[in-house]
């Protein structure tokens, strides 16, 4: 990943450090968009009652195809769940089981703590970032949490996604086979699904819409967007400035191996022509086609 990707970019004289890869981010468009459409089809469905719940109906095309449209985000989400199951189970072969092995220095413990340490495995120090957070936030200490690669709030996003999919997967399940549901359950766990579905989709719709949104976009230091979830990439200043400690971790990472700095501009530079080797081009191609029309080799 790290050989893929360089850490640091050099952009216009800006320093732009890496915090989610390719893969990632494509998960993430992914979550995005089928999180989007669930919401667009499943809320006029819930409130089927209201003028507007009818008007978007009707404008997706009707009663069948809104619940299709649905469905088949719904089964795409899902997807992408046990995918990411197997995200982590292979970055976790790859990164610390099979090189360890390979060189036969595995040891169970030293996987717990690779597992431990990974991005995003809530840890004491997330604990500790919140009480900083908040005597920050009281004026008790001057000083704000310096943060890892992601920090609480992020872990808090990632996980109630982790245990959200699950719980809209299984009852939406159900409510789509409610016969096939009812032949194993009681019939009242049925709408006991359909309670649950709609009240963790209302759940999450409040977390994406106020506390992801805020933190991700509409917070004072990234509004009116945060580049991340299009480039990858974050600015230097905002880098250090809530990720203190990741960024100092890339800086020494490459401080020892400077080949995962890229400098964007000196390539741009390298690679431009000047006047008179565009020039030179353009005369070479005209003399050769010249030539060929003449039936000169």
């Amino acid at each position: 990943m790290m050989r893929k990707m360089p850490l640091i970019k050099v952009k216009n004289g800006e320093k732009h450090y890496l915090k989610i890869t390719h893969g990632q981010k494509r998960q993430h468009y992914i979550l995005m968009t089928t999180f989007l459409l669930l919401v667009l089809t499943g809320f006029p469905l819930k409130f089927h009652y209201y003028g507007w719940a009818g008007s978007t109906i009707e404008f997706l095309g009707g009663l069948t195809v809104t619940r299709i449209i649905h469905r088949i985000s719904g089964v795409i989400m899902v997807g992408l769940f046990f995918y990411h199951w197997y995200y982590l189970i292979k970055n976790v072969m790859n990164y610390y089981v099979t090189p360890a092995r390979k060189t036969g220095t595995y040891s169970f413990k030293e996987l717990m703590l690779f597992m431990y340490y990974s991005p995003m495995c809530p840890r004491k120090k997330d604990w500790d970032d919140i009480v900083d957070f908040v005597k920050f936030a009281l004026f008790i200490s001057d000083e704000r949490p310096k943060h890892e690669r992601f920090h609480w709030r992020e872990k808090f996003d990632y996980w109630a996604v982790f245990w959200g999919i699950p719980v809209l997967g299984i009852t939406g399940i159900f409510l789509w086979f409610p016969v096939w549901a009812s032949s194993f359950m009681p019939g009242w766990a049925v709408n006991i699904s359909y309670i649950a579905h709609s009240d963790e989709a209302m759940l999450a719709v409040s977390v994406i819409f106020i506390w992801h949104m805020y933190n991700a976009h509409v917070n004072y230091d990234k509004f009116p967007m945060s580049p991340l979830f299009i480039t990858g990439y974050l600015p230097e200043d905002l880098m250090k400035h809530e990720y203190y400690v990741e960024w100092a971790r890339i800086n020494n990472v490459v401080e020892k191996d400077p080949s995962l700095m890229v400098d964007i501009d000196k390539q741009e530079e390298n690679e431009k022509l000047s006047h008179e080797e565009k020039l030179k081009i353009v005369r070479d191609q005209m003399s050769f086609l010249r030539k060929n029309d003449r039936g000169e080799e």
